[in-house]
């Protein structure tokens, strides 16, 4: 299966230069707008969250209306690259009265995000619950951030690590193999995405014996990371008489 790229992204001027900054990464020098749309693409969502970065961001939601955490995911990510890269927060406006709802209710933007929101979000004191699962904490990275979301019978989760700490590289097969193990217990995988820096596994039960993987090699200037979004089903708990 291969990526589509969609072109929904929209600076709001046209670039004139380019920074070659001194960690290596590239980073345009003028300002941008960018309007993600409502899908469940996780290509389309890799093309456009890890394009190349704006010396400053504006990411506009009012085309998402609905909550995903795909795309929650795909912009904690590059809120955290940037924050590597020591550039300015991203900026988020145009949020729905469903989004704004759903960060008050989880305190999200209380979670130490690497960005902000130009839109008014209530700060709801209570207690927020720590994802059940344990899957990365190896040391292996500076920073790592797990959020789940449980919503009928579903599961939605994702986890980022970035800043590397380890010596030798972090392979996308160490994640996904916890992941699988925390998964099967108390889950049935539907989707996952698993990216790296450099490659990609997209990973789809169709319902099928056998499930698909894909494997795709990406190219880019960002510093190393570990990203997986995935949607799973809750398995059925029956109880002996």
């Amino acid at each position: 299966m291969k990526g589509r790229n969609l072109l929904f992204s929209f600076p709001k001027s046209v670039d004139t230069s380019i920074v070659n900054r001194l960690d290596g990464s590239v980073v345009s020098s003028q300002s941008g707008v960018f309007y993600p749309y409502q899908h469940q693409d996780f290509y389309a969502m890799d093309s456009l969250f890890l394009s190349p970065l704006k010396e400053e961001e504006i990411w506009d939601f009012q085309s998402i209306s609905q909550v995903q955490l795909g795309f929650l995911g795909f912009l904690t990510l590059r809120g955290f690259i940037r924050e590597d890269l020591e550039l300015p927060k991203l900026q988020v406006r145009g949020l729905s009265k469903q989004w704004r709802s759903f960060l008050a209710k989880e305190n999200f933007l209380g979670k130490q995000v690497p960005w902000e929101t130009l839109d008014f979000i209530p700060n709801l004191v209570g207690d927020t619950p720590s994802p059940e699962s344990g899957f990365g904490k190896k040391g292996h990275w500076a920073n790592e951030f797990h959020y789940e979301k449980k919503e009928g019978n579903s599961t939605s989760l994702f986890f980022i690590a970035t800043k590397n700490q380890s010596e030798t590289d972090v392979a996308i097969s160490d994640l996904m193999k916890d992941f699988l193990l925390y998964s099967q217990t108390n889950h049935y995988l539907e989707r996952a995405y698993i990216r790296k820096e450099n490659s990609s596994y997209f990973y789809l039960n169709a319902k099928e014996t056998n499930p698909r993987v894909f494997y795709r090699e990406n190219t880019s200037e960002f510093p190393s990371f570990l990203f997986l979004v995935a949607e799973l089903k809750n398995k059925t708990v029956i109880l002996p008489n």
